[in-house]
């Protein structure tokens, strides 16, 4: 049996799509070259056991594992365990760094990747749109309160944090839905030092995500797990995720908290 643990808090995490990584490396002028090895060549840099979780792993050549050029496995631990049970080559992007420059190169795409991706949650383009978001007074929380009775309206704890955030974009004082940063530094992007006076960290009321995973995506699934936001999107013509976004919004203002802490990525600040 094989377990993935013992993981180092600097490995990334790669969930963008394949090409937008290569896409960002090429832009980047960073040096890598897409390679089939031996499995026994790589050193993990993740601890490793036996355990059955393994199994349904799919090496396949769109779903290659990302390599340093000392061999060191940055991200894919398990695609490795998977080869090396099949005794099978395995396809890989070898970043010409080493392990610790490789890591923080992808830790930063993969960063980029997320706000971007977030930035994209504040964009309306319909003018059924535009009204839906120009609601205030929680009037879209409210109509979802019938299938969630046991919706939370109190925050547990203060939580008084200063958080430093990156933001492209000028901040949007008018949006209902507040502004998102990513929580690492990009270059070109304006850094903010924000003062929450009760912000909320999803991984502290039991949150997680993993690779994949779009963090309001979860969040929402949680929050609201009798509503069907896709059936929403079309009478609200605007797309769900959109939705969701404010849902979650209006949840937490009422519940007392001024920003909301996706794990160790996006925060997204509701002041």
């Amino acid at each position: 049996m094989i377990d993935m643990r013992y993981k180092p808090r600097f490995l990334p995490q790669v969930h963008a799509p394949y090409d937008i990584i290569l896409q960002k490396l090429d832009e980047e002028g960073i040096n890598y070259s897409i390679v089939e090895v031996d499995p026994n060549e790589l050193e993990p840099l993740q601890g490793i056991t036996f355990s059955d979780d393994v199994g349904n792993v799919n090496v396949n050549d769109m779903n290659p594992i990302w390599i340093s050029s000392d061999m060191q496995v940055l991200d894919g631990h398990h695609r490795m365990v998977r080869a090396l049970l099949d005794n099978s080559q395995i396809k890989c992007v070898k970043i010409e760094m080493n392990h610790k420059d490789a890591c923080r190169v992808l830790n930063k795409i993969q960063d980029i990747y997320e706000y971007e991706q977030s930035q994209g949650l504040e964009e309306v383009e319909t003018q059924d749109a535009i009204n839906f978001y120009q609601e205030d007074d929680n009037q879209f929380l409210k109509s979802l309160e019938e299938d969630n009775i046991a919706l939370q309206t109190e925050a547990p704890t203060k939580n008084e944090k200063t958080i430093i955030g990156y933001r492209k974009s000028p901040i949007n004082n008018n949006s209902v839905v507040g502004n998102f940063f990513t929580l690492s530094p990009v270059e070109g992007y304006d850094k903010y030092e924000i003062d929450f006076e009760n912000l909320m960290d999803s991984n502290a009321l039991g949150v997680t995500y993993k690779d994949g995973q779009e963090p309001v995506d979860i969040l929402a699934k949680s929050w609201f797990p009798n509503i069907n936001f896709e059936k929403l999107s079309t009478q609200y013509n605007t797309p769900s995720i959109n939705l969701k976004t404010k849902a979650i919004a209006e949840k937490a203002m009422k519940m007392g908290y001024d920003g909301i802490k996706y794990g160790d990525t996006i925060i997204q600040g509701l002041k």
